[in-house]
C-alpha cells in the first residue's frame, strides 16, 4: 500500500463517527467514536502512519484475529475490523473508566478489592491462554477498571499465538519492568511468561512496590529480573499471610517450569485468597499508586495531587506545578535555592519545615534562630565577603548543634523566608532565642559582634554578647574563633570541632557550599567535596555531599550519584554511629534506594535514643508524602503545630492539603501562615499559585509581587507575568516574562509564556521567532511532557496544525492523566478549526476543574460562534466570556 493515513483525526471511519483521540497504543492511535448503525460508543484503534508497512499490517490483522477468539467479561471485546487501501482499524468495546495505575492513584482501594481484581485478571488471562494467546505486556496500564469496578484486560497489540513463528521484533516487544526473565533475554516464551508478569502486578498490588526494586533504570531492572531474586514481600508488607507469599514466589520463579502449570488454577488461588479475612494495611485511608518507572512515578506523584479541586497548569504555570521526580524533590520544589542548615534539624525531611521541635526531656526545649550575618567592608572583594559571612554563619550553627542541653536550631531557610526584622522572625519562627551577628571588616581584619537575644514571652532582650577581632587570611581559624565564642556565650565546654578540617579543605567546603546556594548541585561541586580529606568523617561535608549527590541523582536518574553518596555515608559508620545527623543521612540513602524498611528502622533508632521529636515526626511525614499518604502526613503536621505553631509548619500543612486537593483547608492554614509572616516568600508563592489556578488574577498578582520582593527568581517572575497575561495587562506581562526569560533562557515553558505575552501585546514578529526557537530547541524524539506541550503549542500558534496534532497524540499517550493535557488539546483543536474535538477537550478540562478564566485567551475567541461553547462557559461560571466584557 502506497497511501498513508493522515496525522489529523479522521471525521469518519466506515460507519463510525470519530469524536476524539483518547490514547496511543504500541501500534495504533485510539479514538472514541460513535457507531451510527448500532448507536453505541466504541473505541477504534487505527494503525499508525509510520507503521503502515507490510510487516506491521500483518501484525495488526493478527491482533484482530486473536481478539476475535476471545469472549470474556474481563477482556476488552472486539466488535469489528475495517480494512481499506489507506486505513486499518480495529473497533473495540469502549471501557468507561480508567486504567488500573490511574485508578489506584485516585481511589481508596482496600486489599479485598485488589484481590478481586487479581482474580478477574487471572480469569481473563486464563481464557486467552486457552485460545493459545500470550499477552506479553501485562501491566497495570493495560488493565482497565470500568465504572462498575470490573477489571478488563486490554492492549493485546503485541500478543501472539503460541504456534506463530515470531520475528526478533516480536520477541523484544513488551514493557521492561513487567517482562519475564526469558522475555527479557529474547528467548522463546510460553503462557508462563504472562504468569511472571502477573506475579509482578500482584506483588505491586499486595506490597505497594516492584519486586525487583527501583524501576527507573531499564538495563538495571532487566538485569535484576534476569538474575536477582525478588525482594521478600514481608519487607514491604510484614502482615502478608504465608499463602500470599507462597503464591507470589511461584509466579515469580526464574524457571518457567517452576511456575504454575495452569492459569485457571492461579485464578482459583486468588479467589481463595480473596475469601480470607486479611487485615488490610496496604491502602488504609489513602490512595496509593503502584511502583513504576521514574517517568511514571513522577507523573503519579503529580497527578495524585491534582484531584478535583487542584488544577495545575504545567505548560503555562512555570514552577508552581506540584513536584515531580521524588519525595526529596517534592519537598525541595517548595523552597528557594538556599542551603538548609547542616544539622540534624536541617536534615529533617522537610527542608521546608526545618523546624526542630520538642524532645521528651524534663526541661522545655529552646529553639534558636540564627540570623544570617550583616557585613560592612572596606577593601574586601565581594566574593570574599560572601565566604566570610558563610564561615561565620556555618560556625554559629555548628556551635549551637554542639550544645547538649535542649537547644535546637531553626534552619536558615525558615528564617530567610520571613523577610523581616528580629521581631518578625521571632513571631514567624516561634523562636525562644535569636543569635544576630554584625561583621565590620577593613582590609584583612574583621570585628565580629555576636548577640544572644532572649525572645521568651513575646519580649526581646539581650542576654549575652561577645565582640572579637579575626584575621581573614584563614577561614578555618575564623570559624574556630566564632565557634569558641558561641561556646562561651552558652557556657559550654570546649569542643575542637573545626580542627577536623585542614585549612584548604575548609576553604573548599565553604566555596562549594556557597556555589550550591547560588547555582544548585553540579558534578563539579560534588567532585570538589569528594576531594576533601576524610570527607565521610566530617559530618558537615558529608551532609553537603548528600545534598549535591541526591539533587544530581534525582535530576538526572544517573545511579552513579547514588553510588557515590552510598560510598561516602557508609565508609565511616562506626565512627559516626552516635551522630543523629549521620543517621538521617543514612535514612535518605535508604529512601533513595527504595529500602523503606531500613528507612523506617532509622526512624525507630532515632525515637529509641530520644532524639528530637521534631526530627522523628518530620521523617515520618517524609515517608508518608513519598507514598502520597496525605492524610497521615497532615496528621503528623498537626502534631508539629501543637508543639510549635510556626509559619513554616502552617505552610507545610497548607501545601499538603493542596497536594491532597483540599483547597479550602489549604487556604485556611495558609492564612494562618501569612498572619504570622505576611512577607513570607513561600506562603505568598503558594497563595499566588492557588489564586492563579482559581482564576483570581488580582490576588495572584499581589501574592507574586510580595514573593519577589523577598526573592527574585525566574519561576515567580514567570507566574507573575502569566497572572498579568490572564488579567489582560499585556505590557506588564511581557516585561515580567522578559525578566524571567533572561534569568532562565533555556526554560521552554517560560519562553512559551513570554512568546504568548508578546503575541497578545501585538509584537507578533518577535513572538513567532520565539515559537520557532522553541520548536528548534526541542528534540524531535523528545518524550518529555513539558517539552512536548511547549512544542505543540508553538506549532499551533504558528499555524502548523498537522505537526501540533501529531505531537499532541503522543502527549495524550504519555501524559493523559495530567489535566493540562486536555487544555493543551483544546487550544490545538480550536486553532486547527476542529471545533468538535476542541469542545470535547474544553468540557473535559472544565470537568477536571480548570478554571474558565483560562479560556479567556484569544486562542478561543473563534468559539464564541458556538452555542455549545457559550453554554459551557455559562455552566462553569463565565457567562460573560463571549459578551465582549472579558476577552483578550
Amino acid at each position: 500500500m502506497d497511501s498513508k493515513p493522515h496525522t489529523t483525526i479522521p471525521l469518519q471511519i466506515g460507519h463510525y463517527q470519530v469524536q476524539e483521540a483518547i490514547g496511543r497504543g504500541g501500534m495504533g492511535l485510539v479514538y472514541r467514536a460513535r457507531d451510527t448503525r448500532l448507536e453505541r460508543e466504541v473505541a477504534i484503534k487505527c494503525l499508525r502512519t509510520e507503521l503502515f508497512e507490510a510487516h506491521y499490517i500483518e501484525r495488526f490483522k493478527r491482533e484482530a484475529l486473536l481478539l476475535a477468539k476471545l469472549n470474556h467479561p474481563n477482556i476488552v471485546q472486539i466488535y469489528d475490523f475495517i480494512e481499506a487501501p489507506d486505513q486499518l482499524a480495529l473497533v473495540m468495546e469502549l471501557v468507561d473508566g480508567q486504567n488500573l495505575q490511574t485508578y489506584l492513584r485516585e481511589h481508596v482501594t482496600p486489599l479485598s478489592q485488589r484481590l478481586h481484581w487479581l482474580t478477574q485478571i487471572a480469569e481473563g488471562l486464563a481464557i486467552a491462554h486457552d485460545a493459545g494467546i500470550i499477552h506479553r505486556d501485562l501491566k497495570a496500564e493495560n488493565i482497565l477498571i470500568n465504572k462498575r469496578g470490573q477489571a478488563k484486560i486490554t492492549d493485546l497489540g503485541i500478543a501472539k499465538s503460541q504456534d506463530f513463528n515470531a520475528t526478533l521484533t516480536d520477541h523484544v516487544a513488551g514493557s521492561y519492568c513487567s517482562m519475564s526473565p526469558e522475555q527479557a533475554m529474547g528467548e522463546s516464551i510460553s503462557f508462563k511468561s504472562d504468569l511472571f508478569s502477573l506475579g509482578i502486578l500482584a506483588y505491586q498490588l499486595l506490597c505497594g512496590a516492584h519486586p525487583f526494586g527501583d524501576t527507573g533504570n531499564k538495563l538495571q531492572i532487566m538485569q535484576r529480573i534476569i538474575s536477582h531474586p525478588p525482594t521478600p514481600p514481608h519487607q514491604h508488607n510484614p502482615d502478608l499471610p504465608a499463602e500470599f507469599v507462597d503464591l507470589l514466589g511461584q509466579l515469580l520463579s526464574k524457571d518457567p517450569n517452576k511456575r504454575p502449570d495452569n492459569t485457571h488454577w492461579v485464578a482459583a488461588q486468588f479467589k481463595k485468597l480473596s475469601a480470607m479475612n486479611v487485615h488490610d494495611n496496604i491502602a488504609s485511608d489513602d490512595t496509593q499508586a503502584l511502583a513504576m518507572p521514574h517517568t511514571n512515578i513522577n507523573k503519579s506523584i503529580t497527578r495524585s495531587a491534582r484531584t478535583q479541586d487542584h488544577p495545575t497548569f504545567e505548560t503555562r504555570f512555570a514552577a508552581v506545578a506540584l513536584p515531580r521526580v521524588s519525595p526529596w524533590k517534592k519537598i525541595k520544589n517548595y523552597i528557594a535555592a538556599n542551603k538548609i542548615v547542616v544539622s540534624s534539624a536541617a536534615l529533617s525531611v522537610l527542608m521546608i519545615t526545618g523546624v526542630i521541635v520538642w524532645q521528651l526531656q524534663p526541661k522545655p526545649p529552646k529553639y534558636i534562630a540564627v540570623i544570617p550575618p550583616k557585613l560592612t567592608a572596606e577593601g574586601m572583594q565581594e566574593s570574599q565577603q560572601e565566604l566570610v559571612k558563610l564561615a561565620v554563619f556555618d560556625s554559629i550553627q555548628q556551635g549551637i548543634l554542639a550544645i547538649e542541653d535542649g537547644y535546637y536550631l531553626i534552619p536558615r531557610e525558615e528564617i530567610i523566608d520571613t523577610n523581616g526584622d528580629i521581631d518578625n522572625i521571632r513571631r514567624a519562627t516561634a523562636a525562644d532565642e535569636i543569635i544576630s551577628t554584625d561583621i565590620n571588616c577593613k582590609d584583612d581584619i574583621c570585628r565580629i559582634a555576636l548577640t544572644r537575644i532572649n525572645a521568651d514571652h513575646s519580649r526581646l532582650r539581650t542576654s549575652h554578647s561577645k565582640t572579637f577581632d579575626v584575621l581573614t587570611d584563614n577561614y578555618l581559624t575564623m570559624a574556630s574563633l566564632v565557634y569558641k565564642n558561641i561556646e562561651l556565650i552558652y557556657q559550654q565546654n570546649s569542643i575542637a570541632h573545626h580542627t577536623q578540617f585542614t585549612p584548604s579543605d575548609y576553604t573548599t567546603y565553604l566555596s562549594t557550599y556557597q556555589d550550591y546556594l547560588l547555582n544548585g548541585a553540579t558534578p563539579e561541586g560534588l567532585s570538589a567535596i569528594d576531594s576533601i580529606n576524610n570527607v565521610s568523617a566530617l559530618i558537615e561535608a558529608q551532609t553537603l555531599y548528600r545534598d549535591l549527590a541526591l539533587d544530581l541523582y534525582y535530576e538526572t536518574s544517573e545511579p552513579i550519584y547514588l553510588e557515590k553518596f552510598k560510598r561516602i555515608v557508609t565508609s565511616n559508620q562506626r565512627k559516626n554511629a552516635e551522630s543523629t545527623q549521620h543517621l538521617i543521612n543514612i535514612f535518605y540513602l535508604a529512601d533513595a534506594e527504595n529500602d523503606k524498611k531500613k528507612a523506617e528502622d532509622i526512624i525507630e533508632q532515632l525515637r529509641d535514643r530520644e532524639s528530637n521529636l521534631g526530627v522523628v515526626l518530620s521523617l515520618e511525614a517524609y515517608i508518608e508524602l513519598g507514598k502520597s499518604n496525605y492524610k497521615k502526613a497532615i496528621a503528623i503536621y498537626k502534631k508539629l503545630l501543637k508543639i510549635k505553631p510556626s509559619a513554616t509548619n502552617y505552610q507545610n500543612i497548607a501545601i499538603t492539603y493542596w497536594q491532597a486537593g483540599n483547597l479550602a483547608e489549604a487556604r485556611k492554614y495558609l492564612a494562618l501562615a501569612l498572619e504570622k509572616s505576611p512577607d513570607s516568600y513561600k506562603a505568598n508563592q503558594i497563595h499566588g499559585a492557588i489564586s492563579l489556578s482559581e482564576g483570581d488574577t488580582k490576588k495572584a498578582i499581589a501574592s507574586f509581587n510580595t514573593a519577589i520582593k523577598n526573592r527574585i527568581d525566574a519561576t515567580n517572575l514567570s507566574n507573575l507575568g502569566l497572572a498579568y497575561l490572564l488579567d489582560n495587562n499585556f505590557p506588564q506581562a511581557a516585561a515580567k516574562l522578559q525578566q524571567a526569560n533572561s534569568l532562565a533562557p533555556n526554560n521552554m515553558v517560560i519562553l512559551l509564556n513570554f512568546a504568548d505575552a508578546l503575541h497578545h501585546n501585538n509584537q507578533k514578529d518577535s513572538a513567532f521567532k520565539k515559537y520557532r526557537k522553541i520548536i528548534n530547541s526541542i528534540s524531535s524524539t523528545s518524550e518529555n511532557p513539558e517539552e512536548l506541550k511547549a512544542k505543540i503549542l508553538a506549532h499551533s500558534h504558528l499555524g502548523e496544525h498537522s505537526q501540533a496534532i501529531e505531537h499532541l497524540l503522543l502527549l495524550q499517550k504519555l501524559d493523559k492523566e495530567n489535566i493540562d493535557t486536555p487544555y493543551t488539546a483544546a487550544i490545538v483543536y480550536t486553532q486547527a478549526n476542529e471545533r468538535t474535538s476542541a469542545l470535547v477537550n474544553i468540557k473535559k478540562a472544565l470537568e477536571e476543574k480548570i478554571h474558565p478564566t483560562w479560556f479567556n485567551f484569544s486562542w478561543f475567541n473563534s468559539l464564541c460562534e458556538s452555542t455549545e461553547f457559550i453554554k459551557l462557559m455559562s455552566a462553569y461560571g463565565a457567562p460573560q466570556r463571549c459578551t465582549g466584557e472579558r476577552t483578550n
